[in-house]
């Protein structure tokens, strides 16, 4: 699941200054020809007596200080050479006798490297390519394909080919220079290399002396010296060297630090100290890849991901146990994969976890993941060998953190705060009118989002997206949408239009922004409401990472507030379907201690009307709350469909017992065997797994194709409850207290942007719709607090109208068997599984009460529903 977060504040003065440029320049492009061949020609001697000088006077772009520039890639993950940097080399050096317009010119380049080269501003600029006087067919085409997965894997260039002719400049008719021309540009570029090697050879001595010295002695001067070296800036941001000091003394910290202030350079400077592996738990896909991207030449990382072929898993395992990468990147979903923790349970190669987007172990927080309550410190201890865990988010409230740190077993005097926001973002409020979009249209329109480059317009539904982008694109500006209904390849490629300034402004769901690399956003402007300040800090922290001045803008508007409320319940459960539910896990009662079980997803949803990352989050609580009945596993395909082709299935069952056991627990349909996978794995004692790779052998021995189907949650009885009616009620009202926190927190997004908009005194430096004072001021004392907040005025409590109308609904629908919530949820317009919008939406009661408190609506369906069965039964 790529869900389909990041983190929160700091001051303006940590930004580093903006004439710092990295000592190095960064590594030199792998030329991938895997689909075509690619012609390197090295520039023509007419023009190499062209001499560029940048000009000194105008400020260098800004840089990250925590993040180097990434080496971009038609990859969807970057695969680059191990380099060795040099703090004495510049790019003026390398590049001094180039002619202009020398890159442009080569599209193999330009298409690989995708950075701009700017002169006058005197730009970081990349190294040269490795010329060759004949077409490269990349070695990995020849042999096998290269694992996509890995970076900074040792890759040999390949070797310049000179030729000892001598001649003048000239240029053929069809405009390509002569092979003497090529002779004496080769010798040049030849030269150009071997200087880089030298110095880059110099430079790694550089580093492990740094490295070393640190292992020596964890001193400020060694740490800044080792940050020098690498990084190229002379300081750490604030909160930085307080936590890498922390992780190498071997304790587990917390640490909280704003959106885009620097929290990957925490573990990436241990890393490269710290003896053994670092494993970095991210909870979406997108963001590992950023991250990956984002390391260093000097650290080789690797990530493992669900949709990576076997092959690819197969490398990154064996580089794993080789030692050969330092920071793998996984989902908090590889913790239930076996192989996974068997591949460290033996050995203590791991020397550090860390835990990014930390808030979501909570389900305090404002996006909580069940995959992510695995991750405690007994399980980690247990199955990893880990001791040290550096746990990081930006967007965290004291309930949220004390939940964290308790699961993590961080002490209280290991916890390091630096802020909530940063002091260079302007923060603006208004209450939008009956035509938003037009309102939209009217501010980018104005001062100062005139002047700024790049925005990002955020918004709660997908279909808003593709409107506003189209309605922008008419009104001339250029602007694409990004939602994860968008294929993962179109939105990397929009991402990458941003990045790189072709498109001006993306328009995106809450699945745009983690993993950033833009620090250039001088806008974020929230067209739909957020659904906490968490949300809001966080979306607005990828604006002004340069640490220019940003504006921030929030459309508020009643009717969008009431939509989104409603659908804060839509992940809630009544204890009559908890109740269901448990009863089908444990189905087999106390028969079905340490069987192997599953629960088909899609049809499970429908019967409980439950979605199924609440079905999940249930199963991850019976699995880790006081008592552990169940241990969840990977979740697989349970309903096989096998057909045989060699030999006649009962000789074969003669001589195989998993074929045995197939035949029978199968169903034979038009010739077909149809089975369920745990059933058959239950009967031999097996596991799921072993009888599918079992399948898979057979396959590839022309016995037998097969066809996996109906996606099914897996897990092993461990124990039986004694009372079901008494865990249900127990689970119910921690789903419910959940879901009233999530109502909370957006009933105190609402509260700020109303008291900015109506009770704001506009005494403080407040004018207008800018409201950053006051706005900042609710911030941290919300992340303070305790989340409490009163329901705001604007959500009715009751309705003379509302009985009277969920009565002739009941009455309307005989049919059907609802239970209060799911009447609840018509009248609040939310779909569900059992009451899909499709069929349930053309009732003319559905999302009519969403102005009324969900839990109001839900008691008056109850009771007009035990009126209606009373009459029924009279």
């Amino acid at each position: 699941m790529e869900t389909d977060s990041d983190s929160d504040s700091s001051h303006v003065s940590t930004t580093p200054p903006r004439h710092s440029n990295p000592p190095y320049p960064p590594p030199a492009a792998l030329i991938n020809s895997a689909k075509s061949k690619i012609r390197v020609e090295a520039p023509s001697r007419s023009k190499i007596k062209r001499t560029i000088k940048p000009k000194t006077s105008e400020p260098d772009p800004p840089r990250d200080a925590q993040t180097p520039t990434p080496l971009p890639t038609t990859l969807p993950f970057q695969i680059r050479r191990q380099f060795t940097p040099n703090p004495s080399i510049s790019a003026v050096d390398t590049l001094e006798n180039l002619p202009a317009g020398f890159f442009s010119k080569h599209a193999s380049f330009s298409k690989i490297q995708k950075l701009s080269l700017n002169f006058e501003n005197n730009q970081h600029v990349p190294p040269l390519p490795n010329p060759e006087t004949a077409e490269i067919k990349s070695e990995a085409v020849k042999k096998k394909k290269q694992p996509i997965n890995l970076v900074s894997i040792d890759v040999p260039l390949p070797p310049v080919k000179l030729r000892k002719c001598s001649g003048e400049a000239k240029l053929n008719r069809n405009g390509t220079k002569s092979v003497s021309d090529e002779d004496e540009d080769g010798l040049i570029i030849e030269a150009v290399q071997e200087s880089q090697k030298n110095k880059g050879n110099k430079a790694t001595e550089l580093i492990d002396e740094a490295v070393k010295a640190v292992r020596n002695e964890v001193s400020d001067e060694n740490l800044v010296s080792l940050l020098k070296l690498v990084y190229g800036h002379d300081s750490f941001r604030d909160g930085q060297l307080e936590a890498i000091k922390m992780v190498l003394d071997g304790k587990s910290t917390m640490l909280v630090l704003p959106t885009g202030a620097g929290k990957s350079l925490c573990y990436q400077v241990p890393a490269m100290v710290l003896p053994g592996l670092t494993l970095v738990v991210s909870p979406l896909v997108a963001l590992m890849i950023d991250q990956l991207r984002q390391l260093p030449p000097v650290i080789r990382g690797a990530l493992l991901c669900s949709s990576q072929r076997p092959e690819e898993v197969a490398e990154t395992l064996r580089l794993l146990q080789e030692g050969t990468i330092k920071v793998l990147f996984v989902s908090p979903e590889r913790f239930l994969n076996a192989e996974f923790l068997s591949t460290f349970s033996s050995t203590s190669s791991i020397s550090l976890i860390v835990v990014d987007e930390a808030h979501c172990i909570s389900e305090w927080s404002h996006n909580f993941r069940p995959s992510y309550m695995r991750l405690r410190a007994s399980l980690l201890r247990a199955k990893l060998n880990v001791e040290c865990i550096l746990a990081m988010t930006a967007t965290a409230t004291a309930t949220t953190l004390h939940a964290v740190m308790s699961a993590l077993e961080i002490p209280s005097s290991n916890f390091i705060q630096k802020g909530q926001l940063r002091d260079n973002l302007q923060l603006s409020v208004s209450q939008s009118g009956h035509n938003r979009m037009k309102d939209l249209l009217v501010l980018i329109k104005s001062s100062p989002f005139t002047e700024v480059q790049s925005i990002i317009i955020y918004c709660k539904f997908q279909f808003e997206t593709d409107q506003i982008s189209k309605y922008l694109c008419d009104n001339n500006i250029s602007a694409k949408s990004y939602h994860s209904g968008i294929p993962a390849k179109d939105r990397s490629r929009i991402q990458d239009l941003f990045c790189s300034n072709k498109i001006r402004v993306v328009v995106a769901t809450v699945a745009f922004g983690m993993g950033l690399d833009k620090r250039d956003v001088g806008a974020v402007i929230h067209y739909s409401l957020p659904e906490s300040l968490e949300e809001y800090v966080q979306e607005i922290g990828r604006a002004g990472r340069d640490g220019r001045l940003a504006h921030c803008h929030l459309f508020f508007d009643d009717m969008t507030y009431f939509k989104i409320r409603s659908l804060m319940h839509s992940d809630g459960a009544d204890e009559y379907a908890i109740n269901k539910f448990i009863s089908q896990v444990f189905a087999d009662g106390l028969n079905s201690r340490g069987k192997l079980c599953s629960l088909v997803k899609e049809s499970a949803s429908r019967k409980f009307d439950m979605k199924e990352e609440v079905m999940l989050t249930l199963l991850t609580r019976l699995e880790l709350g006081e008592v552990q009945y169940l241990r969840l596993l990977p979740q697989l395909n349970a309903t096989c469909t096998l057909n045989f082709h060699k030999t006649a299935p009962t000789l074969l069952a003669d001589k195989d017992i998993v074929v045995a056991a197939i035949i029978k627990k199968s169903e034979t349909k038009q010739g077909q065997y149809v089975f369920d996978l745990p059933t058959v794995a239950n009967s031999i004692s097996s596991t799921a797994v072993d009888v599918s790779n079992h399948l898979q052998n057979l396959k590839l021995k022309g016995e037998v194709t097969y066809e996996l189907k109906d996606p099914a949650f897996c897990y092993t009885i461990v124990d039986i409850p004694s009372d079901f009616c008494s865990l249900s009620a127990h689970l119910t009202n921690w789903l419910s207290e959940v879901e009233s926190c999530k109502v909370s927190k957006l009933d105190a997004m609402v509260s700020a942007a109303v008291s900015a908009l109506d009770a704001c005194d506009k005494m403080h430096g407040c004018h207008g719709a800018q409201h950053t004072p006051c706005l900042q001021k609710q911030i941290l004392e919300y992340f303070k607090g305790d989340n409490n907040c009163a329901v705001p005025n604007k959500i009715g409590l009751n309705s003379p109208f509302l009985r009277a109308d969920i009565k002739v609904f009941l009455q309307s629908n005989l049919q059907a068997k609802f239970t209060p919530r799911a009447v609840a949820r018509i009248m609040h317009g939310i779909a569900s599984p059992a009451y899909p919008s499709t069929i349930w939406s053309k009732t003319h009661f559905w999302g009519r009460y969403t102005q009324i408190d969900f839990q109001a609506v839900m008691e008056a369906a109850k009771v007009e529903l035990l009126n209606f069965v009373g009459k029924e039964a009279a």
